[in-house]
């Protein structure tokens, strides 16, 4: 009994972890673009913890919101008291905060004394964390957005690694991928369109099929007959004298 219980409860994180969707982390009606992803140029995201993290082109002093409900389980604000200060970690000042089923989000980078929550605190989507920087190990300000999971690796050791993830905007939900180049306003007051990217967008003005009338319709049909009638005289002339 207990080891079916244990395999419902896996399975049902496992499914709960797989359908997660997370809001995203700034507030409504501002838009910002997602400069790496993990299909993209990968420049800084090599580790196990980071593989699929996201980076967020934000300027500093933005207001970070919680993606999904959770427990605030770390922070750090000292980092980035001057400009001279060499960068003393990676993720510099951030939040990290554990949900139900057990994955974590971090969000890395913050301004110094940037945080607006406690350790043990529960947060809501949409709840105000702390406030964009460019502390860590960073050339420009942005967001750091990772969810990871702790495993257990060949060695026995536990350590953190990173999950894809996917967002939504609108009212009802609609999710997406985060894809290089993609800027996504935040929308949850009302219906969205799916976020593309400029290689994705559609035609300003799409082509459609011009409609005929009845006397047009018999006139292109007479011309494609024509056309066809055309081109086998063409072709049978052009037979008969490759022939000789």
């Amino acid at each position: 009994m207990r080891l079916a219980c244990l395999a419902i409860g896996l399975v049902w994180a496992a499914a709960t972890a797989a359908e997660a969707l997370y809001r995203l982390p700034w507030p409504e009606g501002l838009s910002f673009m997602f400069t790496q992803v993990s299909d993209g140029r990968i420049t800084s995201h090599f580790t196990k913890a980071t593989l699929h993290a996201v980076d967020i082109a934000m300027p500093e002093g933005i207001p970070v919101l919680a993606a999904r409900a959770g427990v605030v389980e770390a922070l750090e604000m000292r980092h980035g008291a001057s400009p001279e200060e060499d960068p003393l970690s990676y993720e510099g000042n951030f939040v990290r905060v554990r949900h139900v089923d057990g994955t974590a989000a971090i969000y890395a980078h913050l301004r110094h004394a940037g945080v607006a929550v406690r350790v043990g605190e529960g947060v809501e989507p949409g709840q105000l964390l702390g406030y964009s920087g460019s502390t860590g190990d960073v050339l420009e300000p942005h967001l750091h957005f990772a969810v990871t999971r702790v495993q257990t690796d060949s060695a026995g050791l536990r350590e953190d690694v990173s999950l894809p993830m996917k967002f939504y905007v609108g009212e009802p939900p609609l999710a997406f991928a985060p894809r290089a180049a993609l800027r996504v306003t935040a929308n949850y007051s009302g219906a969205a369109e799916v976020p593309r990217t400029p290689s994705e967008s559609q035609p300003l003005t799409p082509w459609k099929p011009p409609a005929l009338g009845p006397d047009e319709e018999a006139r292109a049909w007479w011309l494609a007959a024509a056309w066809l009638a055309w081109g086998i005289v063409a072709l049978a002339g052009f037979w008969r004298f490759s022939r000789k």
